[in-house]
């Protein structure tokens, strides 16, 4: 699967994620802003309880899961629970911890484990593209940022990439772009590699760690990200990967199901109860 260009912006801002560590307040489920007379909007799901119990409260008809066939190309990635309500998307991942380590040049995945979201948020198949992890090919968001850097488990608190259009990826031969085309690789590197909003800059999202190594509990908040969101759906899809290429991917069918065993991203319904 694909190795992103921008990859090297993940390197460089390896010393600032690291910093981000969970010995934050651990009071992140509010989120109503400082005005008194707001309300202010408590999730569900908490990522600073060390516990996944709160995923037995998520009403039943929102909560889309997906699992990893047995007879899949790319396994590393095990499970995902998704549950998007009026401020956040909330995801419990697992994954396989074995399937990571030191490669052939030293390069060791814990010390930058990335995890991606693509997503078409608008529902409008003309806004977005890419379809190398997924059939539809419509995804105008990218979200990319680390789970452990440095060997620690840290915050994921993604960098946001917008689709810019098609162009080439002269490894894969896909049609993509996740920069601005008209940048030159200069202007890109000293611009966040292309990046709306860097790793770790706007404060997007947050996780923990749940029993060491194999899950992974994140809450992304949703309004924050600078797109036109849908009012009741969202597809979203998922990768995994070692030293940047893909060896987990969700939603996934068995390796005989389709180019690689493709599918369309998971189709998300929005909690419109307002939760206090």
């Amino acid at each position: 699967m694909k190795k992103f260009a921008f990859a090297l912006m993940a390197v460089a801002t390896l010393a600032m994620v690291a910093c981000n560590k969970k010995d934050e307040p651990k009071n992140n489920t509010g989120g109503g802003g400082d005005d008194d007379d707001d309300p202010t909007f408590v999730s569900k799901i908490s990522v600073r309880d060390n516990s996944i119990a709160d995923w037995a409260n998520v009403p039943a008809q929102y909560l889309v899961e997906a699992k990893c066939p047995e007879d899949a190309l790319f396994t590393a990635m095990k499970s995902v629970k998704v549950y998007a309500d009026q401020q956040y998307i909330n995801v419990l991942m697992e994954y396989d911890p074995s399937q990571f380590g030191v490669d052939a040049a030293g390069e060791d995945d814990w010390d930058w484990l990335p995890v991606h979201m693509y997503i078409n948020a608008d529902n409008d198949a003309k806004t977005g593209g890419y379809d190398d992890e997924f059939t539809d090919g419509d995804a105008e968001v990218l979200l990319e940022g680390g789970i452990y850097s440095q060997k620690e488990a840290i915050d994921y608190d993604p960098a946001y990439f917008k689709w810019w259009g098609d162009g080439i990826d002269e490894t894969n031969k896909t049609g993509w772009f996740w920069t601005d085309p008209t940048k030159d690789e200069a202007w890109l590197e000293a611009n966040k590699w292309g990046a709306i909003i860097a790793t770790g800059e706007g404060g997007i999202g947050k996780s923990q760690e749940i029993g060491g190594k194999g899950m992974v509990e994140i809450q992304i908040m949703r309004e924050m990200i600078p797109v036109t969101w849908h009012e009741t759906t969202f597809t979203i899809g998922f990768d995994i990967q070692s030293h940047w290429t893909s060896n987990g991917v969700l939603p996934q069918g068995p390796e005989n199901a389709g180019a690689q065993g493709k599918v369309a991203k998971l189709v998300i319904t929005i909690d419109p109860t307002f939760y206090e």
